[in-house]
């Protein structure tokens, strides 16, 4: 870039100051692509450079304000050559080579900071008769800069001021340069006589000045000029803002409505009121100062009323993937006036009907976006949008953790057993008794110690059964890191169930729509997608709110019915049961069915006798398949079970004394084998692997 903007300011010196105070920091900044320029920490490949280019003449392939490689550390010379495999350093020969460009352009000068910029270098198909340098000063006060000129005799001419700086100079000569100021030096040879032709001032036929006579005196000029609305009702206000360049403190504003002086002010707006007459209104703005002047204009419409939409109504709360979705644009003055009616979906086909829109929503989950435009007959329009919840319709999906609470704090899935303190067996919301526990004090906790396997990041899934006895302050039911590390399901002093999620984008609470009674059972399911927060009751949609981003991390342990394993305030008072965990959405089939879903339906306990008489091997298994031998006689009935309460399918082979049960291979965890025969029901644990 150095090499083609460096020559143009000979052709055309307006940006003479822009380029060589560009070139400067160009200058400046491109040392920190090189090793011996950075700190040791904060490249790649310091100790590489050091040992094979101690002169520093190879770049970084980049120059990273913040890497997120290494620690955010600002200010970061990488690439990505180590990081693909393809190359032992991320130093680039190739892309260091063009450097050859600028260092051609640059030369130091007596005075730090200066650079003499040749403008000829890089004018590969200019004529270039006589030798020309740019020269920028940034310093705060003038500088005397030396020019070497060799045993030439030579007229320094200036393009800026357009003087000759000195006359008949040879060795080596000083110019002043003004703090801030640019000078275009020309070397012309001593005694030469130019003459001015349009606008050229030449040396015979050879140009010494392209632009000779520019005056460089901003003009006076309107930048902009708007209004708040293109479109205005009768006997509405609106705002013309503008803005002026180059002008004096004197600048003052004339306002002209149809060519007519409506007022003149001291400031860059202008307030006018749209008359009772429907047309085109032309805003002229005349600003002045002093002897000069500018204008612009623009056109307003101006019509009995905009259209207002109040809102659109939907015929659901949120859609399944694959179903209809009726939608209604409501304008209160629909029936008075002639409306047009522009509906915009982000996908698919859309059947519309003036006010009516019918959609089918797409195969993906997530928040969709639909646009209503209103026009009325005056070109005047409004826009309103409505943002609606896709979500899947079915799925299965196996609980990373659960906890049915039946008298003991252990995770059925296997692999996250909690510690109890305090907390009592109590009766369930089906009325059975230890089925559930019981927090009556800050001392009561359920703690599950933290494991890297629960800080999934992606999504999140909750089901619980609630009954809350108290609620003083905040009272957490169930926390991973809470609000400020993770996530946390608490009610508020008003008993409303309280939803958090702490992201990589922010931290939103979402809350129930309804408070809780005392003394009550609830089932609840809460998740984040990754792109939504929702709260159900009793299987069914709540409410929800939009939310993104990675789920942050923690190193605390999960708890129920506390914040944390240390704070004892904001401890829930009431009873919790049956408790999923799961590393994902669930679909919203599977959200209906957990209220119903009991770890009484699944483990019917030793209903008999019959379990001493059941040999289950190998156990746990791999490969999808097991062995059973049992002591029962003929008429077995057999299930086999997942945590969720979901009937796995499966085979079953004699083979001598014993049955061969086989399953699909991609079933893996703990699932339970219930088995009925004459003698009773009996039910053995089954881990696959």
């Amino acid at each position: 870039q150095a090499a083609a903007l460096v020559p143009m300011v000979k052709y055309d010196k307006r940006y003479a100051k822009a380029i060589a105070k560009w070139t400067l920091n160009l200058a400046s900044a491109s040392r920190y692509f090189y090793s011996k320029y950075l700190p040791a920490d904060r490249q790649d490949d310091y100790a590489w450079s050091s040992a094979n280019d101690p002169e520093s003449v190879i770049a970084y392939e980049a120059l990273k304000e913040k890497n997120n490689f290494a620690g955010n550390l600002p200010l970061f010379g990488t690439g990505d050559a180590k990081r693909g495999n393809w190359a032992p350093t991320n130093l680039g020969l190739y892309g260091s080579s063009s450097v050859g460009y600028l260092g051609a352009i640059l030369e130091t000068t007596n005075v730090a900071g200066i650079l003499k910029l040749d403008v000829n270098k890089t004018d590969f198909f200019g004529k270039n008769p006589f030798p020309t340098f740019l020269l920028y000063n940034p310093l705060s006060s003038n500088q005397q800069v030396t020019l070497q000129l060799g045993t030439n005799s030579y007229d320094i001419y200036d393009a800026i001021s357009e003087t000759n700086m000195a006359t008949g100079v040879t060795g080596s000569t000083s110019v002043q340069i003004k703090a801030g100021e640019v000078v275009l030096l020309s070397y012309l040879p001593a005694g030469s006589t130019t003459t001015s032709t349009n606008g050229k001032l030449s040396i015979g036929n050879d140009i010494v000045d392209y632009h000779y006579g520019y005056d460089f005196t901003a003009k006076l000029k309107i930048k902009s000029l708007a209004s708040t609305a293109n479109a205005v009702a009768f006997n509405k206000q609106t705002t013309i803002y503008t803005q002026v360049d180059n002008a004096s403190p004197a600048l003052s504003y004339q306002w002209y409505v149809n060519n007519v002086l409506t007022q003149t002010t001291s400031v860059n707006t202008f307030n006018w009121t749209a008359p009772a007459t429907a047309g085109d209104y032309t805003i002229t703005l005349k600003a002045i100062d002093g002897a000069v002047s500018a204008k612009d204009s623009l056109t307003l419409k101006v019509a009995q009323t905009v259209p207002v939409i109040t809102s659109i109504s939907q015929d659901k709360k949120f859609y399944p993937v694959f179903s209809d979705v009726k939608l209604i644009c409501n304008v209160p003055t629909a029936k008075e006036e002639k409306l047009t009616y522009t509906w915009t979906v982000p996908t698919g086909q859309a059947v519309t009907k003036d006010s009516l829109l019918n959609w089918v929503t797409p195969a993906n989950e997530g928040f969709y976006t639909i646009h209503c435009t209103v026009t009325n007959s005056a070109n005047l329009q409004s826009t309103f949008s409505v943002k609606l919840l896709v979500k899947k319709q079915s799925g299965t999906s196996q609980a990373l953790a659960y906890y049915p609470l039946d008298g003991d704090v252990n995770d059925y899935s296997g692999h996250y057993n909690g510690q109890l303190r305090g907390a009592q067996p109590t009766v369930d919301a089906r009325g059975s008794d230890g089925a559930a526990y019981l927090f009556t004090s800050g001392d009561n906790i359920i703690f599950i110690p933290n494991e890297s396997n629960l800080n999934f990041q992606g999504a999140i899934t909750l089901s619980f059964w609630v009954n809350p006895t108290k609620v003083t302050d905040e009272s957490f039911i169930l926390s991973h890191g809470s609000w400020e590390e993770r996530w946390k399901v608490s009610l508020t002093p008003t008993r409303l169930l309280r939803w958090t999620v702490n992201t990589s984008v922010g931290t939103i609470d979402l809350d129930s729509t309804f408070p809780l009674d005392l003394n009550k059972f609830y089932h609840f399911t809460v998740t984040y997608t990754g792109f939504s927060m929702e709260i159900y009751a009793d299987g069914v949609m709540d409410t929800y709110t939009a939310h993104t981003g990675l789920i942050n991390t923690t190193s605390k342990a999960l708890t129920f019915g506390r914040k944390d394993q240390e704070q004892t305030n904001y401890s829930l008072f009431g009873t919790i049961d049956e408790v999923r965990i799961y590393d994902k959405s669930l679909s919203l089939t599977e959200i209906a069915n957990l209220k119903n879903l009991w770890n009484s339906e699944i483990v019917t306990g030793l209903e008999s006798a019959l379990n001493k008489n059941i040999i289950v091997y190998p156990n746990p298994s791999s490969g999808g398949s097991f062995y059973m031998q049992a002591d029962n006689g003929t008429n077995t009935i057999m299930e086999l079970i997942d945590t969720t309460g979901k009937k796995i399918p499966f085979t079953s082979l004699q083979e001598d004394t014993h049955l061969r049960i086989t399953i699909d291979p991609g079933y893996k965890g703990l699932f339970l084998l219930r088995v009925k025969t004459q003698q009773g029901v009996a039910v053995k644990k089954v881990v696959l692997y």
